[in-house]
């Protein structure tokens, strides 16, 4: 009866096990989902949305093909879409019925034609992607994109994008009851050797003799050969079990070993979040931070919202770059070089720091911008351009103050320049503001929510640089650390002044500037600030047939060694001020400056 048990433990294990492999072999289901799509508009472009990427869950692997450059990159939806802006390009959707990819051609939009026309065709190197793919052949990368990002893809701008595009998901294809039938069927398995080998036993027994054997003769009672075929047999019996149960045992730990994986075990289902963690207070944002390493976004974002205008990766590598031109165009004095990364003000301020050093080295160099690490990120939140972005930069010498800079993108192609590049004050203590991942607003020039609004801050100022302590504006600007205050103020002026001979006169004035305010708000309601001011010094004969020698850095933008007309000399000043909001009665604080000649001519 044994037996029979036994051969039907072995049916059942051997069908269980078969099972359990079987479901891991031949009855596996595929591991991804795959869509493809052959492009033959021959647009320059596509763009693979959003809504696409996230057509099934999990990691999007992109396979990309049929171009001599395949180009891919990726960025918030508003900003990829704002970049194809004016151009012809492919959108590609996912046809749930076919279960293939689609393609649509969109037609290049005329009133995007500025935008096409300020930046390069090429969309390699832009600022707006969080990160780009380049190779010589066929493309293969695995995103991990959530809502609201979306994916560009190109050759080189002027050739037509990859031909062949693929999308593959990951579909979930564990067999959480291989473990329970393998084991199951281990478990007959067991059973079955064990009803086999008591089988045996009892088989044994049973063939052995009932009656007392006859006495055998005196004397030697067993023959060499029939104790050796005695023992030989018992050891015989002993080698016939051990292998039937060694083989299964080593089955057990192979198949034990293999079903390790969770794939292969019912899961828990996953306990819901606790509703207490919703309650919990956010923290109030520091006003300085690091730029992160992780390139991809892990949060969703809301395409209709308006977000950051750079991440702190992305504005990590703006400033790398920029830092690179900077220090390129410093050592080879090219304007041209660095106005790929600098305009307005700060731009025609290092121009001319150029121009002067040519034909008089001593003048001091620009400070140069380090590539990091950044202290501040304060990106505006908005969804249309220009687009204002503002940082400080603190250099491995910490002897050296930190750099402010007031970066501008004007349009999605464009990349971002350095309007403004500030030089804080010492000990400059900067006013909380809102974190990088939230952004700021930037504030209209004519805000009533400040205390005073930029245009009358520069006002304000200008008179106190020209008047000193009889200023009617003395009161709204504290004057603690404001070194600027000392180095061309009213007594500063006074003292040149005084130092001219009776055969000249030097005259002081407030001069337009063309730098436009930039007012970014903080945490409590104030505002970042900044301005430009320009003062001109004016320096007559007073005498007929007098004439003026100049000198130094006027000389050398001026080119002019001695005149009898005169001279005028322009200086610029780049101003970084913190404002309080309306209502608040502490004072305005000049935070850091950056000053020096940008022009200088002959009187007509």
């Amino acid at each position: 009866m044994r037996f029979i048990f036994a051969i039907f433990a072995f049916i059942i294990a051997t069908a269980l096990i078969g099972v359990g492999v079987a479901q891991r072999t031949v009855f596996l289901p595929p591991s991804t989902v795959t869509s493809s799509v052959q492009l033959e508009g021959g647009a320059p472009y596509a763009m693979i949305d959003s809504s696409t990427l996230l057509t099934h869950e999990g990691n999007q692997t992109l396979v990309l093909s049929g171009s001599d450059t395949v180009f891919a990159a990726y960025g918030r939806t508003p900003d990829v879409e704002a970049w194809l802006q004016g151009s012809t390009y492919d959108t590609i959707g996912y046809d749930a019925e076919t279960g293939e990819l689609s393609s649509t051609t969109v037609e290049a939009d005329p009133e995007g034609a500025e935008n096409v026309a300020s930046g390069s065709a090429d969309p390699a190197g832009s600022d707006l992607w969080l990160e780009q793919f380049q190779t010589d052949d066929a493309m293969y990368r695995t995103l991990s994109l959530p809502a609201g990002y979306s994916v560009l893809v190109a050759s080189d701008g002027t050739q037509p994008a990859p031909t062949t595009v693929r999308l593959s998901w990951p579909i979930p294809n564990a067999t959480p009851w291989v473990g329970p039938l393998i084991v199951a069927g281990v478990a007959f398995l067991l059973a079955g050797l064990v009803l086999l080998v008591l089988g045996l036993l009892d088989m044994r027994r049973s063939q052995r003799p009932r009656r007392k054997p006859p006495a055998l003769p005196k004397g030697k009672r067993f023959s060499p050969s029939r104790t050796n075929g005695i023992e030989s047999g018992v050891k015989r019996g002993r080698r016939s079990i051990a292998p039937m149960i060694a083989a299964p045992v080593a089955l057990v730990s192979v198949l034990a070993l293999g079903g390790c994986s969770s794939d292969y075990w019912p899961q828990a289902a996953p306990q819901a979040a606790s509703t207490d963690a919703a309650a919990t207070t956010t923290p109030t944002p520091e006003p300085s931070s690091t730029p992160g390493a992780d390139a991809q976004p892990t949060e969703a974002v809301d395409e209709d919202t308006p977000t950051p205008a750079v991440t702190e990766a992305q504005l990590a590598a703006i400033v790398t770059t920029i830092s690179g031109v900077t220090a390129e165009a410093d050592a080879s004095s090219n304007a041209d070089l660095l106005a790929q990364r600098f305009s307005g003000p700060a731009l025609e301020l290092r121009s001319a720091t150029y121009a002067i050093r040519a034909a008089y080295p001593e003048y001091p160099a620009p400070q140069a911008i380090p590539a990091g690490p950044l202290q501040v990120v304060l990106p505006q939140a908005s969804s249309v351009w220009p687009k204002t972005v503002f940082t400080i930069v603190q250099g491995e010498d910490t002897a050296v103050p930190p750099v402010a800079l007031m970066l501008v993108q004007e349009t999605p192609r464009a990349n971002y320049k350095v309007y403004y590049e500030i030089t804080l004050e010492p000990d400059t203590s900067l006013p909380p503001v809102a974190a990088a991942s939230v952004g700021t607003t930037r504030l209209a020039p004519d805000t009533k929510l400040l205390q005073m609004t930029p245009d009358e801050l520069k006002t304000a100022y200008a008179d106190i640089l020209t008047t000193g302590d009889t200023s009617q504006f003395i009161d709204l600007i504290d004057p603690e650390g404001d070194t600027l205050r000392t180095q061309v103020g009213a007594q500063y002026k006074a003292d040149k002044k005084a130092g001219f001979s009776d055969t000249a006169s030097i005259e002081f004035a407030q001069v337009p500037a063309e730098g436009q305010n930039i007012a970014l708000a903080t945490s409590a309601s104030g505002a970042l600030v900044a301005v430009e001011l320009r003062e001109s010094e004016t320096v007559r004969p007073v005498e007929s047939g007098a004439t003026i020698s100049t000198q130094g850095a006027v000389k050398a933008l001026s080119g002019i060694d001695e005149t009898a007309k005169g001279t005028e000399a322009v200086y610029d000043y780049q101003l970084l001020f913190y404002i309080p909001p309306s209502g608040d009665t502490s004072k305005a604080e000049l935070l850091g400056f950056t000053q020096g000649l940008v022009s200088a001519k002959e009187l007509p």
